[in-house]
């Protein structure tokens, strides 16, 4: 059986010759960058320049360049221990994006189903995608009545409760540039227009930590959602119960906000927010 290569053993054969010799300029830096990260995630110890490049068979000219580039910005830092080099801080946080996005579908997609289940009624899982709200999961309503929505559903800000609140995060100019490129008007005709309204139902929405709307998008129905927060305090997701509208009234609609907001709170505490 052939024996796996170490991650050092790999890298040095990516600055190899052989791999040079048919890569150049952008693609060769690319390279050598990963490899730089795999031999210090490798040692797991602070390394010095002088074991780069004898380890990685780098010339010293662009070994010194590239981690001149990483110091920089934050890919790369110096070790405060002996002046080794060790994995940057910039590293970390997007390790910390990454496993905040495995656990917001992961998570998102069990608390999606619970709350499904304990409502009956139709839950939306939805992301801010290129300013605009996206269905991003979502379980069918249980009860005789239900709303039917489409995963992959891509609407308006202005059209939704949870489209209001993913954009909550921008200050006053982001957000009017964003409404006044994008706002329209919704299947029902009854979607507010007026960006100065939208703007202060966004915040207060998110102030009251949660948003409504009845019969905005579609007739007869409507959706209360409630904001996913992530450790840096930023609405990365919401999550909505859609409803016929005589089901998002009284005793019924209080019970379905809880719901909702109870529902998006673990979610967001699992993924270190508030």
């Amino acid at each position: 059986m052939a024996r796996r290569k170490s991650p050092s053993a790999a890298a040095r054969e990516l600055n190899g010759a052989e791999i040079d010799a048919g890569d150049k300029g952008g693609s060769r830096s690319v390279r050598r960058v990963l490899s730089m990260f795999e031999f210090m995630l490798e040692r797991g110890e602070p390394v010095s320049m002088a074991e780069m490049i004898d380890g990685l068979g780098i010339p010293k000219s662009s070994a010194y360049e590239l981690i001149r580039t990483l110091a920089q910005a934050d890919y790369v830092e110096t070790s405060a221990k002996n002046g080794g080099l060790i994995l940057g801080r910039k590293l970390f946080q997007l390790g910390m994006a990454y496993r905040n996005q495995v656990d917001l579908m992961k998570d998102g997609a069990r608390i999606v189903e619970e709350l499904r289940d304990q409502t009956g009624e139709t839950v939306q899982f939805s992301v801010l995608l290129d300013d605009h709200m996206h269905v991003l999961m979502k379980e069918e309503g249980l009860r005789p009545i239900r709303i039917v929505s489409n995963v992959g559903s891509r609407v308006p800000v202005n059209w939704a409760a949870a489209g209001r609140l993913l954009v909550s995060d921008l200050d006053d100019a982001a957000l009017r540039r964003l409404l006044a490129a994008t706002i329209r008007q919704s299947p029902s005709g009854r979607a507010c227009m007026d960006i100065d309204e939208i703007m202060a139902s966004v915040r207060a929405f998110r102030r009251a930590g949660y948003g409504s709307e009845v019969n905005e998008v579609n007739e007869h129905a409507g959706c209360v959602a409630a904001p996913v927060i992530d450790a840096n305090g930023r609405c990365i997701a919401a999550i909505s119960i859609v409803a016929p509208e005589q089901r998002l009234t009284g005793a019924d609609r209080g019970a379905l906000i809880s719901a909702a907001t109870d529902a998006a709170g673990r979610l967001s505490r699992r993924l270190g927010g508030e």
